[in-house]
């Protein structure tokens, strides 16, 4: 993709950042399996196929044009939660932004790849917020929504919070879902979270 473009210098620690990305995305990858299994294992007739997916959970992570910006991104985070202040280059902002709209698009464990909205489907300013548009999400599948929440328990275990908080926060706020799908997420958290 003609947007994406390498940055023309590295920081001194850029391979200090590669290895710390690498490792806690492996280390998200591994939580997800085990939430993915115990959705798998809690209703195996709809769900079996969750044991196939978290194979490939988050591939487009570890190659262009995700893998970079992702290496900044998660940077970032490990210095906000470690209290240290790090600045992003501003040249690198724009790469960051998409290729986590990339990712959202190009995998079927995010709303944002079910919607028909191709814009505004993130917000621009702060990811972790809801876009100016509330994203569609009621065409995505039960065994993508289960996957979904499989990664949010992950996260979740990983930022020591609750996923049925995140779910509350952003649940007909950031994505619309239908009363199907809805019962069917909070089904899913309270059948296999801790």
């Amino acid at each position: 993709m003609n947007w994406y473009k390498r940055a023309n210098k590295k920081p001194d620690n850029w391979d200090e950042m590669c290895k710390y990305y690498e490792k806690r995305t492996h280390k998200h990858i591994d939580l997800v399996t085990k939430y993915c299994k115990k959705i798998a294992k809690y209703d195996p007739d709809r769900f079996e196929e969750l044991n196939k997916r978290i194979k490939v959970h988050d591939d487009s992570k570890f190659k262009s044009p995700e893998y970079e910006p992702y290496v900044w991104i998660t940077w970032m985070y490990k210095c906000k939660d470690d209290g240290i202040e790090f600045e992003i280059p501003e040249s690198n902002e724009e790469d960051m932004f998409q290729a986590t709209l990339h990712h959202v698009q190009t995998n079927s464990h995010h709303p944002e790849y079910h919607t028909e909205q191709r814009d505004d489907v993130l917000n621009k300013e702060n990811r972790d917020q809801p876009p100016k548009k509330i994203v569609d999400a009621t065409k995505m599948p039960d065994i993508d929504l289960a996957e979904m929440v499989g990664d949010w328990c992950g996260v979740s275990e990983e930022r020591g919070n609750s996923p049925k908080s995140w779910a509350d926060k952003n649940v007909g706020v950031r994505w619309k879902f239908s009363e199907h799908q809805k019962d069917l997420i909070y089904e899913l958290i309270d059948a296999v979270w801790k």
